[in-house]
């Protein structure tokens, strides 16, 4: 990441910019200024303890997703718990997380996602694969269903019960999909980790890739595994400024869960193994007259 550095006399340094990385557990956030999540409240209009706020994307009567009662476990990663998740499926309204990078939003180098997942009810899923999950570009309330996204995760039936994970870059195009070889069932939970890689030489060289259940030897790592899927074809995203959870078909799973979903600028950012602590932001030392050296994190 490009950064701009702004020396004084002191050896303090402060994130500034990017609210990264960030941490969404789908549990109670009251504490911190954020609203309830209570169990079976629509996730739209809750508001995390990192203050970003999940808006309705698209159309319908924004009935789910959810919030849901009980945790997804990852062995080997930190979770803060809660005892809650958010649940998703079929043909509702989809969810926009606002992340904290500002309106412009991320426009070089690599952006993170990552989460558990478990489907629950595979019914109308088809086997040519569709996506339910990923970056877009622009944030808050629309009536519209947002249709550029990138880092797209999609899934399709292997059989009966069944079912593979997969990525598709931006195309929404079958033949562009790439899939993970393994069969998964409703009683798999499976961690994911997604990155979007701008690059600059054309309009259509950017790189999403995707991993499943990566090794938790890798966890908290300074750089990415090998072994993900990737996906070069369709067009670039300009920015990264959201993420989306889709309820847009029928042909989606009919329920599923996500929970712990983190985004990041390196793979550490979003596979950490204990709680991260927190830097103090750049404003919260100028008010303390001890600034320091301020990284500032910027898109070019």
């Amino acid at each position: 990441m490009k950064k701009t550095l702004l020396l004084t006399s002191t050896s303090l340094f402060c994130a500034s910019a990017f609210a990264f990385p960030d941490y969404e557990p789908f549990a109670d956030s009251t504490g911190s200024g954020g609203t309830s999540y209570a169990t079976g409240s629509i996730l739209t209009n809750q508001i995390n303890a990192s203050g970003r706020a999940w808006y309705q994307a698209g159309p319908g009567t924004g009935a789910t997703p959810t919030v849901a009662a009980g945790d997804l476990s990852v062995s080997g990663l930190y979770s803060a718990g809660g005892g809650q998740s958010a649940a998703f499926g079929g043909n509702g309204t989809s969810a926009r997380l606002n992340l904290g990078i500002g309106a412009g939003g991320i426009m070089s180098d690599t952006v993170y996602f990552s989460f558990a997942m478990k489907l629950t009810d595979l019914t109308g899923l088809n086997a040519g694969g569709v996506f339910w999950a990923g970056f877009n570009n622009t944030q808050g309330a629309q009536n519209t269903t947002p249709n550029t996204v990138a880092t797209r995760v999609v899934t399709r039936t292997a059989g009966a019960g069944l079912f593979n994970v997969g990525l598709d870059k931006s195309s929404g195009s079958t033949p562009s999909f790439v899939w993970d070889p393994n069969n998964y069932t409703t009683s798999d939970t499976i961690f994911l980790v997604g990155s979007y890689t701008f690059n600059t030489g054309t309009t259509t060289d950017d790189v999403s890739q995707l991993w499943v259940n990566p090794s938790s030897a890798s966890f908290g790592a300074g750089s990415a595994p090998g072994g993900a899927l990737s996906v070069t074809a369709g067009t670039d995203l300009a920015r990264v400024a959201s993420f989306v959870l889709y309820d847009r078909s029928a042909n989606e799973p009919a329920g599923g869960l996500i929970d712990d979903l983190r985004f990041g600028l390196s793979w550490a950012d979003v596979t950490p193994t204990s709680a991260p602590v927190p830097e103090p932001s750049c404003l919260a030392l100028a008010t303390l007259g001890i600034a320091g050296l301020c990284i500032r994190r910027r898109s070019r």
